[in-house]
């Protein structure tokens, strides 16, 4: 079975199944779906023929570019480079893919939820409190951007802290919630983007039910994040926490509370996505 790397835009680092029937295109059917310029409504699908994973063009005025070369259909390949309207993806073997943080988490939520709004908000632009307030649905998903700012994070925090609020969780869960999300927002801001105050962070937040979950997408290069997740388990936070100061990197006492309070933690691979998932209800 092969899978899909996203090599650019917000989802950069994730990955999907190749699956027969999938499509890429403006159109409210398609799975994969993006409102672009260079995008036609259904662009390119793929399909199984005779046991070969295939992809084809949509329509006659798509164009689909495969390592560089344009093309009608073709089978894939392994490490194949795809571009399909603005986006560029990498064809992976299902097996080679490391599930050492469990990707896979952070896809079947992609795939579960993959009729959802693209659409991002920017803070500073538009009042968000009352946006919410006019457009209820935007309580249970929203994206939006914030500068790197000490204070657009801060506004950010509280707002963040009415969406859990109006998403029924304990107050417990909440404190949990809210410290990993102050956490990981400001490894963006200071480890992420080193201060640079001109670069933004995207928040992704979604209500799922019974869980709640937040993505942080930073503009900076990444870090070994699987390196720090050792380090943690391996070491107690307050030394973890000392290394990774001198290492210019993110600390471990912090670190340390975002994996405990969070249950699921995903990074993508380059280290500057990461999404978190805490349950709203303490267990029966």
């Amino acid at each position: 079975m092969l899978k899909l790397e996203v090599l650019n835009t917000a989802f950069k680092g994730k990955m999907f199944r190749v699956k027969d029937g999938l499509t890429i295109g403006r159109a409210p059917t398609c799975q994969i779906r993006a409102q672009h310029d260079a995008l036609q409504d259904t662009h390119a699908r793929f399909y199984i023929d005779d046991g070969k994973q295939m992809i084809e063009i949509g329509c006659d005025q798509a164009h689909l570019y495969i390592n560089g070369k344009d093309v009608l259909r073709r089978e894939l390949q392994l490490n194949d480079e795809l571009r399909v309207g603005p986006l560029k993806l990498r064809v992976l073997d299902d097996r080679l893919v490391s599930n050492a943080i469990d990707l896979d988490t952070l896809m079947s939520e992609y795939e579960q939820n993959e009729g959802e709004s693209d659409e991002i908000h920017d803070f500073v632009k538009e009042d968000l409190f009352y946006t919410v307030t006019k457009d209820p649905s935007l309580r249970s998903r929203i994206m939006f951007t914030i500068p790197s700012k000490d204070r657009f994070i801060e506004q950010a925090q509280i707002f963040l802290a009415r969406l859990v609020k109006q998403a029924g969780m304990d107050e417990i869960k909440t404190e949990a919630f809210m410290t990993c999300a102050k956490e990981l927002i400001l490894n963006a801001h200071r480890h992420g983007h080193k201060f640079d105050e001109s670069k933004v962070i995207t928040l992704k937040f979604r209500d799922r039910g019974a869980k709640v979950t937040l993505s942080i997408i930073d503009q900076g290069a990444g870090f070994d994040h699987q390196t720090a997740i050792n380090a943690i388990k391996d070491k107690d936070a307050a030394q973890a926490a000392r290394e990774r100061y001198q290492a210019g990197g993110m600390g471990g006492l912090g670190f340390k509370l975002i994996t405990r309070m969070a249950e699921e933690l995903v990074y993508n691979e380059a280290g500057n996505t990461v999404t978190f998932a805490v349950s709203k209800k303490l267990p029966e």
